[in-house]
């Protein structure tokens, strides 16, 4: 062996040996930063602090603008993205959403532009306590009714269970299906199934929709006229519209009319008259345009409303009813229920929002999972 190779020999020996000294000395007493690095890597990417986490550091970017890109960008849905991912929307057709939004700003612009200056100038302190409440009604259904429309519903994660256990179909052609798992809730069991579509086992009271193509978590129904899935974390939203909205609509119709009424009155004119006067025309339109859409309105929040006592959803109502016509006797209990329509109410409306776990302004990670060894097995390797 010539001296040369010697020493480069003896020098790998020595950096060997001080590397394995410096990593007993720092596991001994490991630094404060690396202990922040290793829980920034369990907390979400939008919490995450530390400005060299290993997520960024394994973040997928773009081959041709070199920034990294956004996990809305590859969702696997139909859903449309905007503002980089903040705001979403269903892939259904908008046309019901863009006629709602035209009836509600043609009703608060109809009355707004009439009767409320009438209101405002003419019926002094009581006018003005009016219109600002009227004001605040309708500013509260068109956030609400935004809020609802372009917010996450509560989207699943997929593929959180790639291989499930599978069981033998009855039908004998030797079909398989993913087996549900059981979970007890309270007193009674609920079975979950599994979405083949979004690969994992759905939450209790989870629906995957078609329209939507999302497994939605506490879905109650997929609304057109918002363009959205109703679920968890805006269900609170589309109530407060239904509740805004009906308030508003009674008070459009109330303030138009006595607006009108008193214009036959106090300047002694009949009531074609006083539909053709300036600012009686905009009360008429407000009028009739409210009392067109009080009664879809009024009958949708009564029928949320009975849901809400009850604390069912939109599906589950509806599975009961099917399952009464084919099974005689009474509907089984309902598992979720607090037992208290107070403590429904509460349960429903006031409880948290909840994390996004589609959080689409985070950035696509890449997967470093490996293959389970045990499918594997009994493979051929190529």
């Amino acid at each position: 062996m010539s001296t040369r190779t010697t020493q480069i020999l003896s020098h790998l020996s020595g950096s060997t040996h001080s590397t394995r000294t410096t990593t007993t000395h720092h596991s001994a007493r490991r630094p404060s930063h690396l202990l922040s690095l290793r829980r920034a890597q369990f907390l979400p990417l939008s919490t995450r602090r530390h400005p060299h986490s290993l997520s960024t550091q394994l973040s997928l970017t773009d081959p041709l603008t070199h920034r990294p890109i956004r996990r809305y960008a590859q969702h696997p849905s139909r859903n449309r993205f905007f503002l980089r991912g903040r705001l979403l929307t269903s892939g259904d057709t908008p046309w019901a959403f863009a006629a709602a939004l035209c009836i509600v700003f043609g009703i608060t612009g109809a009355f707004f532009s009439s009767t409320a200056v009438w209101w405002w100038h003419n019926e002094g302190p009581g006018g003005i306590v009016l219109v600002v409440i009227t004001a605040y009604l309708s500013l509260v259904t068109i956030v609400s009714m935004l809020v609802t429309a372009f917010s996450d519903p509560g989207i699943l994660p997929r593929g959180l269970d790639e291989d499930p256990p599978y069981q033998q179909v009855e039908s004998g052609d030797g079909a398989r299906a993913p087996m549900p798992r059981i979970l007890k809730v309270r007193a009674d069991v609920v079975r979950v199934k599994y979405c083949p579509t979004c690969r994992t086992y759905r939450p209790p009271r989870s629906t995957h929709c078609k329209l939507c193509d999302n497994c939605i978590d506490g879905c109650d129904h997929h609304c057109q006229w918002v363009n959205n899935c109703v679920g968890r974390r805006n269900y609170t939203s589309f109530f407060t519209l239904l509740l805004g909205a009906a308030t508003t609509l009674i008070i459009v119709i109330i303030s138009s009319a006595l607006h009108l009424f008193f214009l036959t009155q106090r300047n002694d004119i009949d009531f074609r008259k006083a539909v053709s006067h300036g600012q009686g025309t905009g009360s008429a339109v407000a009028f009739c345009l409210s009392i067109a859409v009080i009664w879809p309105v009024g009958a949708l929040l009564t029928y949320h409303m009975r849901l809400l006592l009850l604390n069912i959803t939109t599906i589950e109502q509806i599975r009961n009813q099917a399952l009464k016509t084919l099974v005689a006797g009474p509907a089984p209990p309902n598992p979720f229920s607090h037992g208290s329509w107070r403590r429904n109410i509460v349960a429903v409306l006031c409880r948290p929002r909840g994390y996004s776990w589609l959080d689409p302004t985070g950035v696509v990670l890449e997967d470093r999972r490996e293959v389970n060894p045990g499918m594997t097995i009994g493979m051929d390797v190529v």
